[in-house]
C-alpha cells in the first residue's frame, strides 16, 4: 500500500510539475509576444520621432533658405531704390545747377562771359526767349 501512495504522490507531483511547466511556458510565450509587440511599438515610435525630427530640420532649412532669399531680394530692392534715388538727386541737382548749360562753351566761367550763380535756377526756354528777343532787336 505504501507503494500505491508513493505512486499516487509521484503521479500527482508529476502532474503538478507538468501543469506548472505548461503554465510557465504559456506565460513565457505570452511575454515573448507582448515583448515583440512592445519592441515593434518602440521601433515605430523611434521611426516617427526620427521622421518628425527630419521633417522639422527640412522645414527649418527651407524657412532659413526662404528668409535668406527674401533678405537678398530686399537688399537688391534697396540697392535699386538707392540707385534710383541717387539718379533723381543727380537729375535734381543738375536741374538746379543749370547742368543743361554746363556742356555748352558759351556758359563756361573761364571764357569771360557772364556766369550764372549756382544758386539761381535758369530755365532754358526763358534763356532761348531772351536770346531770340536780343537777336530780333539788334538785327
Amino acid at each position: 500500500m505504501s507503494q500505491l501512495i508513493h505512486q499516487d504522490v509521484f503521479r500527482t507531483t508529476n502532474e503538478l510539475c507538468a501543469s506548472t511547466i505548461s503554465e510557465v511556458e504559456s506565460a513565457l510565450e505570452r511575454q515573448r509576444t507582448d515583448d515583440a509587440v512592445e519592441a515593434i511599438r518602440r521601433q515605430e515610435e523611434e521611426t516617427n520621432k526620427t521622421e518628425t525630427a527630419r521633417e522639422a530640420a527640412e522645414r527649418g532649412a527651407y524657412e532659413t533658405q526662404e528668409r535668406l532669399k527674401k533678405l537678398e531680394q530686399d537688399r537688391l530692392n534697396i540697392e535699386a531704390a538707392e540707385h534710383d534715388l541717387q539718379m533723381r538727386k543727380k537729375a535734381l541737382q543738375d536741374a538746379e545747377n543749370g547742368a543743361d548749360y554746363s556742356d555748352n562753351d558759351d556758359y563756361d566761367v573761364d571764357d569771360g562771359s557772364v556766369s550764372i550763380p549756382e544758386t539761381q535756377t535758369v530755365c532754358r526756354p526763358l534763356m532761348m526767349f531772351i536770346s531770340l528777343i536780343l537777336i530780333i532787336i539788334y538785327h
